[in-house]
């Protein structure tokens, strides 16, 4: 019950994040990679807009949460149930935000949430750790030179790569501080300072906040021209990237139906519109 309670903040504090986000995004004049002074007018707009600050508030508890749940947690459990704040998404983006989201867009949201659902009801282990949208797109196209046969990708899906990367990177460089640094034995002021002390000086966790930091710029940045109720459930492919690391760098038991899930996220997030 801890860690259903536990669970359920985390996946409704960053819905509430993602929608308050959202909201001060809509505000904002399109992100335009050609400008060299955008990323500073980006931070501005951020630090003096009170709904993306209360977003960001918002955030911040819900990272104070994953941190909690990754401590206690394999990381190949809690992002999937994590994940399904995208469904909540949607329908938040629906409710409060007055977005059109299409047939299309549902069915390949909830392809998404099956395949998180099939990931997180799989047996993982949960011991304790021990000493462990296409949117309306306004812009040309950005061609990623890197990728075979120079494939071009819309600037939204450019974002939301980026994103996903950076985030799954975040997510295992996190888990692996986490791991290391254990989980606090007796909860008090003085055990409470020392974990606080060690987070801030771990190298793993500050590169895994770093990486995510990068995420969150490209992901709020891309929420200035698209709709969150495209822009979240895309960014599921963020899980591909965690799960594969969960299995091959953290040494994570990834059975056959948290793979099925796996290729369910994919199948969704290549179906959305």
């Amino acid at each position: 019950m801890k860690n259903f309670l536990l669970l359920a903040s985390l996946a409704i504090t960053q819905v509430l994040g993602d929608i308050l986000l959202s909201r001060g995004m809509k505000d904002f004049v399109g992100f335009d990679f050609s400008s060299p002074t955008i990323i500073l007018y980006l931070i501005t707009y951020i630090l003096t807009n009170y709904w993306i600050l209360m977003g960001l508030c918002v955030l911040v508890i819900s990272l104070s949460l994953y941190l909690t749940a990754i401590s206690k947690l394999d990381l190949s459990y809690v992002l999937p149930i994590h994940a399904s704040s995208y469904v909540l998404n949607g329908l938040f983006a629906w409710v409060f935000l007055g977005e059109q989201i299409s047939g299309m867009r549902w069915v390949s949201t909830f392809i998404i949430a099956f395949g998180v659902l099939c990931v997180g009801l799989s047996d993982s282990q949960t011991s304790q750790i021990s000493g462990t949208y296409r949117g309306n797109i306004k812009s040309r196209n950005v061609p990623l030179f890197l990728l075979p046969l120079s494939i071009a990708v819309s600037k939204t899906w450019l974002a939301i790569f980026i994103s996903s990367i950076s985030d799954g990177g975040g997510d295992l460089l996190l888990a692996l501080g986490m791991k290391k640094i254990g989980q606090v034995d007796k909860m008090n002021g003085r055990n409470l300072f020392k974990m606080v002390v060690k987070i801030v000086t771990n190298p793993m966790i500050i590169s895994g906040i770093v990486c995510q930091g990068i995420a969150f710029f490209s992901f709020i940045s891309v929420l200035s021209w698209a709709d969150i109720s495209f822009v979240r459930p895309a960014t599921a492919l963020t899980y591909i990237i965690s799960m594969s690391g969960a299995k091959f760098i953290l040494k994570e038991n990834i059975r056959e139906q948290k793979l099925l899930g796996i290729v369910l996220i994919g199948v969704g997030v290549f179906m959305h519109r």
